[in-house]
């Protein structure tokens, strides 16, 4: 009787596509001899994607060949991709062969470009093979079954030379099936989406025939380096179990608040919450926190609003240079105008950030910079237990500021479950006016240890900041645990 291991099918050659983040989407890249279809409206990045593949490939030695069903000229097609960083002239045409496809498609019909393709295929010796205008193929098609002999030549032909074939159809993505959209391996669909002002793009894999994708959609960018595909986080694959939080306790850099927590700080590898008010001390509390990074335990400070180099002078004013410590490459900074950026984009950014600089403390500043991206209102619970558990799988201890919308009772901008769902620790603060202006600090919530849940005054010293009793705290008891929000 054989295992499962033993009896489970071997698995299909892999082409890569070189394309960040879309070879996780597809599952490890397109399959050999597949054919696939990439459809969206004109504009939608389909003949970058095509070409930037091509390229790719052609770059480790591989051979494509790019048919056109239009007669424009391949020249100004190749001034456009000019542009971008994976195009390289001297791979043409050695590597990566243009053909137009047109006369044969005019003087012999679809037989005629069936045949144009087989050769080409052979003659070349190709890797990959582009059909882009796949729609014209399908407007001089005399009927269904005609398109659908056509596709099945491809494929045939695809099958017997071991090339894997793309075929580029501008159309809408989300009309209605196809015969042709029956017969190949595998569909995506590229789609711009118009977000009130703003657009984003976005790419899903609706159908890819011997692979397990990521399912629904995803967003992609288009830059300088060609097309960058960003995974939903929910949905990406991860190659590591969850790393359980630990029982040590990382310094809050403030030694009042540390002493709150029966472990002496906040538990290695979890994820706290710094809520308040505009000017409630959220950010002079990230910075002290970042103070007792060294090289055993490095720091990063992700952050939306202020400049590194105004982070830097707050710090100094605050007594907690920070300066000495990027010098010497252990603190890090990432900064990102407030903007229209793509949230999963962000979140890469971030995770990215964490692994090349092997950070174990990370400020997120704020919550505010995730939550103005485009697809954050339809996600927030969701995409911030993921962003969480992926922060706690890095290792490092996390500290995301959150900015409440009401200066005097306290108010989440999120929800309850969804600040469950973000943080294990929460730390509130709080601005008093009376005779003078009062910062009040105390533990709202803590998963990992005991505390002391009494408020406390935040004060501003020349060494810092100080925790000191309040008249109210007086007598309080110590908490026997931790509390939810």
């Amino acid at each position: 009787m054989t295992s499962d291991k033993t009896s489970r099918a071997p698995s299909l050659p892999r082409v890569p596509t070189g394309i960040a983040g879309l070879d996780e989407v597809i599952g490890g890249g397109l399959l050999k001899s597949g054919v696939y279809m990439v459809q969206g409206s004109p504009g939608a990045g389909k003949t970058i994607l095509a070409n930037q593949i091509g390229f790719n490939l052609a770059a480790a030695g591989e051979r494509v060949v790019y048919i056109t069903m239009l007669a424009e000229s391949h020249a100004r097609l190749m001034q456009h991709m000019g542009s971008f960083s994976f195009f390289d002239e001297s791979l043409v045409p050695e590597n990566v062969y243009y053909v137009s496809a047109f006369n044969a498609l005019r003087d012999a019909g679809l037989p005629g470009v069936v045949n144009l393709l087989r050769g080409e295929m052979r003659t070349h010796k190709a890797r990959l093979l582009v059909l882009d205008g796949l729609v014209i193929a399908a407007q001089a098609a005399a009927s269904e079954e005609s398109l659908k002999l056509f596709i099945s030549d491809i494929q045939a032909h695809s099958t017997l030379t071991g090339c894997t074939t793309l075929l580029l159809a501008s159309d809408d993505a989300d009309r209605p099936v196809s015969p042709e959209q029956t017969m190949v391996d595998g569909i995506v669909l590229l789609r711009e989406c118009a977000l009130g002002p703003r657009r984003e793009r976005r790419i899903d894999v609706v159908k890819f025939r011997g692979s397990n994708t990521l399912r629904g959609t995803h967003s992609f960018r288009i830059g300088p380096n060609g097309i960058t595909v960003y995974p939903r986080l929910e949905s990406a694959r991860r190659d590591s179990p969850h790393t359980a939080i630990k029982g040590r306790g990382l310094s809050t850099g403030i030694d009042g608040l540390d002493r709150m927590f029966d472990i002496g700080g906040l538990a290695e590898a979890s994820v706290t919450a710094v809520s308040g008010y505009s000017g409630s001390g959220k950010t002079s509390l990230a910075l002290h926190f970042l103070s007792r990074s060294s090289v055993q335990e490095p720091g990063l400070y992700f952050g939306f609003y202020e400049s590194p180099e105004f982070l830097l002078q707050i710090s100094q004013m605050l007594g907690h240079d920070l300066q000495p410590l990027v010098d010497a490459g252990v603190v890090h900074f990432v900064w990102q105008p407030f903007g229209e950026n793509l949230l999963d984009e962000l979140a890469a950014r971030l995770l990215e950030a964490i692994r090349q600089t092997g950070a174990r403390r990370v400020v997120v500043d704020s919550l505010g910079g995730f939550a103005a991206a485009t697809a954050y209102q339809t996600r927030d619970g969701s995409f911030l237990a993921s962003l969480s558990n992926e922060l706690r799988r890095s290792g490092a201890t996390s500290l995301i500021t959150v900015e409440e919308t009401d200066a005097e009772h306290s108010s989440f901008p999120i929800n309850t479950p969804t600040m469950s769902a973000l943080c294990d620790n929460i730390i509130r603060l709080a601005v008093q006016v009376e005779h003078s202006v009062q910062h009040r600090m105390w533990i709202g919530k803590a998963r990992n240890s005991r505390c002391d849940q009494r408020v406390r005054e935040l004060v501003l010293t020349s060494t810092g900041l100080e925790v000191k009793d309040t008249a109210a705290s007086v007598g309080a008891t110590h908490a026997e645990g931790g509390t939810d929000a």
